[in-house]
């Protein structure tokens, strides 16, 4: 039985929506890293699919909260996940005891199968975790995601990808399945960023990690608090074989 090692990137982006982000600088900086999947946290629906049309990619957005709702549907925020690849059984659930979607404190984690033209496949799953000051709520939507991505059984291998909000929470990566190889580099502030607190929780059989940021400064500070982060690894698969 051959195995052949096979290459993915994902890339994280925090993009703070709200504040207008200029979509033709973002979609530059996505499309020079050349990503299999993109996570995208505080995004708002049109900025997603413009986005995906700009890069020629297919995506997925669910909503997180909406304060002005149901007026002003386009300023929703939500979570998206782009990709060049196919998309299959994406879902949602939220994960924080705040529920009401006029709540900025509502929390969700979105999920979606990404497969390959070389039948590799992985189950993506978008996070972002409550805020620095809520440090037991961050725990327990972990608790949370860690036992869905349990009750969704055996398959493609799982990465768990986002902002998790864990400057002061370094146990919240043990509690999420996968491990993160590398210490990632800091994202946040972006102009002069002090905080890892973006991650990619990639699967413990992975080799060749490797783990990049931007140095940070004014010009991205102008589109995000957060910069982006992206990380390359592979997994050895059986030359041929289907992940479904």
């Amino acid at each position: 039985m051959e195995t052949v090692g096979l290459e993915w990137a994902v890339m994280t982006w925090n993009i703070q929506g709200t504040k207008r982000t200029d979509l033709d600088r973002v979609a530059a900086v996505i499309a020079a890293e050349r990503p299999d999947v993109v996570v995208l946290q505080e995004v708002r629906k049109p900025q997603a699919a413009a986005l995906a049309s700009r890069l020629g990619m297919n995506s997925v957005w669910n909503v997180k909260h909406h304060p002005w709702r149901p007026f002003f549907p386009r300023r929703a925020e939500g979570a998206a996940i782009l990709t060049p690849h196919v998309v299959r059984d994406a879902d949602h659930a939220q994960v924080s005891d705040a529920r009401s979607k006029r709540n900025y404190r509502r929390r969700i984690v979105q999920w979606a199968l990404i497969e390959r033209a070389d039948h590799s496949a992985h189950l993506v799953f978008n996070i972002h975790l409550s805020p620095h000051d809520m440090r037991e709520e961050r725990r327990a939507e972990a608790v949370r995601i860690s036992e869905l991505a349990r009750s969704l059984g055996d398959g493609p291998p799982v990465l768990m990808v986002g902002d998790l909000n864990d400057a002061d929470s370094p146990e919240i990566v043990a509690m999420l399945p996968g491990i993160e190889v590398l210490a990632p580099p800091p994202t946040n502030p972006s102009d002069r960023p002090t905080a890892s607190i973006d991650h990619v929780l990639v699967p413990a059989q992975a080799t060749g990690v490797s783990v990049s940021a931007p140095a940070g400064g004014p010009w991205w500070a102008e589109l995000s608090d957060h910069l982006p982060l992206t990380v390359r690894f592979a997994l050895d698969r059986v030359e041929g074989d289907f992940a479904s």
